[in-house]
């Protein structure tokens, strides 16, 4: 089975009727060096689907990790963290599921 599908020009991975990137998925193992089981339960998602993000991610990591330089490039720019920013997301995040 393959978990990956690109949509948009994007790999994305929709597990329980949602839509996850592909390359948000690996980061968090291999950026923030979250255990696979520790993505698993953050994101909801089963080993396969983890894995199948890592993959795609190592299959495409010079223009995934070009993608994160410019995205950090940009938070520079406008004077954020990533962590701020991540911060942000997930406030804002909780304030949808809680409506």
């Amino acid at each position: 089975m393959n978990h990956v599908q690109i949509i948009n020009g994007k790999a994305c991975i929709f597990s329980n009727g949602r839509r996850l990137k592909a390359k948000v998925i690996a980061a968090m193992v291999v950026k923030s060096g979250a255990s696979i089981e520790e993505t698993m339960a953050y994101h909801e998602l089963t080993r396969s689907e983890v894995h199948a993000a890592l993959a795609y991610y190592y299959d495409n990591q010079e223009a995934i990790e070009q993608s994160f330089r410019e995205a950090e490039g940009y938070l520079h720019k406008v004077g954020i963290s990533a962590d701020e920013l991540i911060e942000k997301i997930r406030k804002r995040q909780q304030n949808t599921e809680n409506e």
